[in-house]
């Protein structure tokens, strides 16, 4: 399966991950299979929506999909009024004026998001059924020809059941394992013999997740396990495809003021040691997005700063100016004037960086570049394309 791919980048449908992906050219995106977790992507009642929204990214290729099992929070009638209140409470005790009163129609839209995030939750809890849940994603997902779904983890019988919906719906699906995880040593051993009957339509994703620190015992984590499991597998084991994911950019509640302006893709460096061992196995990234719950809270600011990705590492230009958004255009100016420019790709992220430099402006085709969440995009952007172009 995939025969010609070798660069199967993981992401989410969260917007900024989604549009590094989208503003990929066809032919990066013609040389890539992005493992996508879904989640809500704006007001949406299902994940069938949001996989309908990442069908049109793809524009009729294949990805791999899961979905963020974390229900959305929801803000009451009660809360959001004890909210307000204390609101005015301070805007009172500063002097200021009180705010208006919403709005009848400002209360109905309220009343109607908390309907459909209601409605979203109901949609997740329906997949997340210990027993029924991960037969419900797999006949669920496999309506889309385009999409493969991972497989909810569960006993040998559970990931039997899921095979043989594939096995029925002519279709592929995947396996997505943490080797460290004990799951790896529990339910996978027993279904060894269900995984070689259907080697030829399963993707095997071995997912170290973030290794930053650990390099040493992820890399032995991963061969323990690819040992073991290629052994008990046989002559199967070159039928299946096989990808190695991981990641080595800082997680984000890391400060990288602290830590080096250039920082080495270690990914690379993890994949091609195990590969001289396995050699068929593919290669995966988290494309320098940490994996991040929908749950995790922001720190106190951010420090600006501009990522150029060459093809083995990440150069950062950071300016220690609190929540500076200023900053953004003199990191973009030293980016392309610095050493590192003409390493560059050229992608929609680099030109992003090109037209502030040359413009002097953080607005961009109507889209504003003016807090972390659009220069990740742009860092991910670059990193898509430069492990493309280096596979």
């Amino acid at each position: 399966m995939f025969d010609k791919i070798q660069y199967f980048p993981a992401l989410s449908t969260r917007t900024h991950e989604q549009l590094a992906y989208a503003k990929c050219s066809p032919s990066v995106k013609d040389r890539m299979v992005p493992i996508v977790t879904l989640t809500r992507y704006d007001m949406e009642e299902t994940l069938e929506e949001t996989a309908s929204i990442l069908l049109n990214d793809l524009g009729g290729r294949s990805a791999i999909v899961d979905f963020d099992a974390l229900p959305r929070a929801i803000t009451s009638v009660e809360e959001a009024a004890e909210q307000r209140r204390r609101k005015q409470a301070v805007r009172a005790a500063s002097g200021e004026k009180p705010s208006r009163p919403r709005s009848e129609k400002e209360l109905a839209n309220d009343a109607e998001r908390r309907r459909k995030a209601q409605a979203f939750n109901g949609d997740i809890n329906k997949l997340t059924h210990p027993m029924h849940g991960p037969i419900r994603w797999v006949e669920m997902i496999s309506e889309f020809p385009e999409l493969l779904p991972i497989f909810g983890h569960g006993t040998p019988d559970l990931i039997r059941n899921q095979l043989n919906i594939i096995s029925r719906k002519g279709t592929n699906g995947a396996l997505r394992i943490d080797p460290r995880h004990p799951y790896a040593s529990s339910a996978i051993p027993g279904s060894i013999g269900a995984i070689r009957d259907h080697a030829e339509a399963l993707v095997i994703i071995v997912d170290l997740k973030s290794m930053r620190g650990e390099y040493t015992d992820a890399k032995a984590a991963a061969t323990s396990f690819l040992t073991e499991f290629y052994r008990d597998l046989g002559g199967e084991a070159e039928s299946l495809t096989v990808v190695l994911l991981s990641n080595s950019f800082p997680v984000a509640k890391t400060s990288l003021k602290d830590l080096s302006r250039t920082l080495t893709i270690d990914e690379l460096r993890l994949h091609e040691e195990v590969s001289r061992t396995f050699s068929s196995v593919r290669y995966g990234d988290y494309m320098s997005v940490a994996p991040r719950r929908s749950s995790s809270k922001g720190g106190n600011g951010w420090f600006p700063h501009v990522d150029l990705v060459a093809p083995d590492a990440w150069h950062i230009v950071l300016y220690e100016s609190n929540s500076d958004k200023a900053k953004y255009i003199k990191a973009a100016t030293d980016t392309v004037s610095g050493p590192n420019w003409r390493n560059r790709a050229d992608c929609w992220g680099t030109s992003v960086i090109a037209r502030v430099d040359a413009d002097k402006t953080l607005e961009i085709d109507g889209k504003k570049f003016t807090s972390p969440t659009g220069w990740i995009s742009v860092r991910a952007n670059q990193h898509l394309t430069q492990m493309v172009l280096s596979r």
